[in-house]
């Protein structure tokens, strides 16, 4: 049902205000002399708010992006320089608390309220009844639908973009309203890929962006590319969820960012994030290095083969690991290394096989986690399952994301995973620590000399210490890293100095997370802290077996037709509605056009499943393979409909005991 608004008319200019809320940022990628002067507040800036500003009409609408982390957080009391008509809110999950404050705040003003991103998309009920409009999925089709409505004078409360649309006439982002902040920004942000081919258990991309990969031309990425080092950037950040998921792509990028690279006055310096297995193509290795790619970010995940199996993240067992790192860091590409302790393979040692694999392996940036379950992803509906998922939402002031989980651990208690971790942090962070991974790494690096590469002045460590104020230790470690730097790569000495800075950030970030560690340990063990089961396993929705009745023809013949034996697809199915119920939640109402694709994705990561097929190697039956398909059962003659009305029924209830 829409909601009402006064009809405006239509030479009336809207003004919207799209905010990226604020959020304590926990992990800084910020190098350099600026970092140390507290002149970069921010990573990149707002770039899913800048591709919404560019899909609004400049005609008719004046469009303003705030991001809190920069320009401030916004108060009853903030005074801004006009009225707005819209105030429309991205974020993760991670910032729904604010995200929902803001709308309340805007409200209260008059104004109507938006929330979209990740998190709304994740878990669009979440929303509902605070923000005005919810917007689920991507929105280049739902954004523009909604102005036009807007401006006849009634929205919608949901605007599900059900398609995922292509990337080759897309919109370039609108970053005027920003242009004076972009100084407190450590890199620019340009996205040339949407989609990641892989489904690691604890990952959701596939269900926001889609397996198949989309891409931009590779002209309109280089226009963006020139934008960004015109508002002052000497570092861009590719935002792609997989950079290298699709090499061809890839690799006629890289060789025109080298052509472009070299038309600068200053060579600029790339980072993005990939997969490891990037390592094992000699020419995308040697690509990256000469388009200047000097730090990507990397899914290692777990020195453990085991939890790596058990989460899906198979791609990384394709050689040996650590001879991938270090083929990487050989050319000069430093790896910021994602890391993942709680496994259900990990036992109590894994804390220190992680200390000594992150140790070997020479990551100059390690960003470490307890394992959680993030809602929607298939860690979440397989403990949710076993009945493993806690709500932590009755306790407040539990510290920075990483010093809590949401599950109950299979190989260790959960004091256990904490106490541990808190130990790893500690450890891995000290400076000693981090000047012995640095220094292996300029060792592997010492031949990566690169054509902007040259010697420079020494730098006095004591001064650059005293800048970032730390301490003994710092100081150490400091000269410790210039000076073998000097020694085996002297070409490195700029990057080992901003690599200092770096680690002066992330060590301060986890002085802060201990503490709150200690707290939550304290409370836990002392029972003060409050555990509840996560209830999302509800009865059947009432409406859910008349629409089954309607859209399981299709579904079955897509699942049936994808099956190597068929005769599972009774299961196939089951599994597949029970999954889609604890997604949508209680929220459901009915079978709608916009679960059209939630759907098919589930039908083809669960026969892949079946047939025991890598999701990433799964290739789905056509559409007009499956309208040609003969000989299937006649969903309504065998009454399908009851039947698995009565195995998803069973599955949800189990579910609910064993919560």
């Amino acid at each position: 049902m829409a909601t009402k608004y006064p009809e405006s008319e239509s030479s009336e200019t809207k003004s919207i205000l799209l905010i990226s809320p604020n959020a304590k940022n926990e992990s800084l990628w910020v190098t350099g002399e600026d970092s140390a002067t507290c002149e970069v507040l921010n990573n990149f800036p707002p770039l899913g708010l800048a591709t919404v500003a560019g899909l609004t009409p400049r005609e008719g609408y004046r469009v303003q992006l705030w991001d809190e982390l920069v320009h401030g957080v916004i108060t009853p009391e903030t005074v801004f320089e006009h009225e707005f008509d819209l105030a429309a809110v991205t974020g993760y999950a991670m910032h729904r608390k604010r995200a929902l404050e803001l709308c309340e705040l805007f409200k209260e003003r008059g104004v109507l309220t938006a929330v979209g991103g990740p998190g709304a998309s994740g878990e669009p009920k979440a929303y509902a009844g605070t923000a005005d409009v919810v917007f689920v999925g991507e929105v280049e089709r739902s954004w523009p639908r909604f102005l036009e409505e807007w401006r006849a004078g009634a929205v919608e409360a949901e605007y599900h973009q059900i398609d995922k649309p292509s990337l080759e006439d897309s919109t370039p982002p609108r970053w005027e309203s920003m242009v004076e902040q972009m100084a407190h920004y450590g890199m620019g942000a340009i996205q040339t890929t949407r989609g990641c081919p892989y489904d690691c258990e604890f990952c959701d991309v596939i269900y926001l962006f889609g397996r198949r990969q989309r891409h931009k031309p590779i002209e309109v990425v280089i226009e963006e590319l020139r934008e960004m080092v015109s508002f002052g950037f000497d570092w861009v950040f590719f935002c792609d969820d997989e950079f290298g998921g699709d090499p061809k792509y890839a690799k006629a990028l890289l060789r025109r960012i080298i052509e472009v690279n070299a038309t600068f006055e200053k060579e600029i310096r790339f980072s993005t994030q990939m997969c490891i297995t990037a390592a094992g193509d000699a020419e995308f290795c040697e690509l990256l290095a000469a388009a200047n790619f000097d730090m990507v970010f990397v899914g290692i995940e777990s020195a453990s083969t085991s939890a790596l199996k058990g989460a899906n993240k198979l791609q990384n067992l394709r050689g040996d690991l650590l001879t991938s790192i270090h083929t990487l860091l050989s050319h000069g590409i430093g790896i910021r290394s994602g890391m993942i302790v709680g496994f259900d393979e990990d036992d109590t040692g894994i804390f220190d096989t992680t200390y000594e694999f992150l140790q070997k392996a020479c990551l100059p940036s390690v960003g470490i986690y307890m394992l959680s379950a993030p809602l929607g992803t298939r860690l979440w509906m397989r403990l949710m399952h076993e009945g493993r998922v806690l709500s932590l939402a009755k306790n407040k002031d539990l510290g920075p994301a990483r010093a809590l989980t949401n599950i109950i651990p299979k190989g260790m208690t959960r004091m256990e995973l904490y106490r541990g971790y808190r130990d790893l942090l500690e450890r891995v962070y000290s400076w000693e620590s981090f000047a012995e991974r640095i220094c292996g790494f300029l060792t592997l690096a010492k031949d990566s000399v690169r054509h902007e590469d040259g010697v420079v002045a020494e730098t006095d460590a004591a001064a650059l210490v005293e800048r970032l104020g730390g301490g003994s230790d710092m100081l150490a470690a400091t000269r410790r890293i210039l000076t073998h730097a000097a020694e085996s790569a002297p070409h490195m000495l700029t990057r080992a100095r901003d690599l200092v800075v770096q680690h002066a950030r992330f060590f301060d970030s986890i002085q802060a997370t201990l503490p709150a560690l200690d707290r939550n340990i304290e409370r836990e063990e002392g029972g003060e802290m409050i555990l509840e089961p996560f209830q999302r396993a509800t009865p059947l929705p009432r409406d859910f077996k008349q629409g089954l009745g309607r859209i399981l023809p299709r579904v079955h013949r897509r699942v049936f037709v994808n099956l190597d034996r068929p005769e599972r697809a009774p299961r196939a199915l089951t599994d597949i509605f029970v999954e889609f119920l604890l997604r949508v939640g209680e929220g459901f109402s009915g079978f709608e056009d916009h679960h059209t694709t939630l759907i098919e994705e589930l039908c083809d990561r669960t026969c892949a499943e079946f047939n025991g097929v890598a999701a990433v190697h799964f290739e789905p039956a056509s559409e007009a393979d499956l309208a040609a398909a003969v000989d299937l059962p006649n969903v309504k003659r065998t009454r399908l409909v009851d039947d698995l009305f009565k195995s998803v029924f069973q599955k949800l209830s189990e579910m609910r005991q064993g919560a």
